[in-house]
Parts: structure tokens; sequence; C-alpha cells
């Protein structure tokens, strides 16, 4: 092996060990953000749920409003349905394979 070939490995060693010194600062950290996270969450149960229940039905009033300003679904009540159980039919087969 000449010097050239244990630079490199040296180089490649030292570049390992960064990531490897980085990623066990990342978990540390995430250790620490989960921990404190459980914390607050259990402190204020209600008012996270609230704040989640909030989210869903501002998301789901937003698509809403959308889909009624493209004018595509304010008429096909029937085409609405089919799409709703398509959408459905391809996450339960997403989620089945997924599974595995």
């Amino acid at each position: 092996m000449n010097k050239q070939d244990r630079d490199d490995s040296s180089e490649s060693e030292s570049y390992f060990d960064v990531l490897r010194q980085l990623e066990l600062l990342t978990q540390q950290i995430n250790g620490l953000a989960n921990n404190k996270g459980k914390i607050i969450f259990n402190r204020y149960p209600i008012t996270f749920a609230l704040l989640v229940l909030f989210s869903l039905v501002t998301i789901s009033e937003a698509a809403k409003e959308i889909l009624k300003s493209s004018g595509l679904f304010n008429n096909n009540p029937w085409f609405t349905l089919l799409i709703g159980l398509a959408v459905l039919i391809l996450t339960g087969t997403i989620y089945k394979k997924l599974n595995k």
C-alpha cells in the first residue's frame, strides 16, 4: 500500500467518523426534543387535541372550497362519490402493499 492509498483511506475513515459523530449528535438532539414534546403533550392534551381538530377542519374546508371553485364537482355528486371511493381504494391498496 503506497502513501497515497493510506492518505485516501485515512481521509475516508475520518470523513465517515465525522458523519458518525454527526449522526449520534442528531440522535441525542431528537431524543431530548422527543422527551420535551411528550412532557408538554402530557401536560396539555386537550389543548393539543383541539389544535389538531382545528387544523383538520381547516384543511377540509380549504379542500372543499378549492373543489367548489373548480366547478367540476358542483353538479356531479356521483362523480364526487366515485372519485372519493377510488381514492380510498387506492390508499387501501398502497397501505396493504407497504405493510408487507
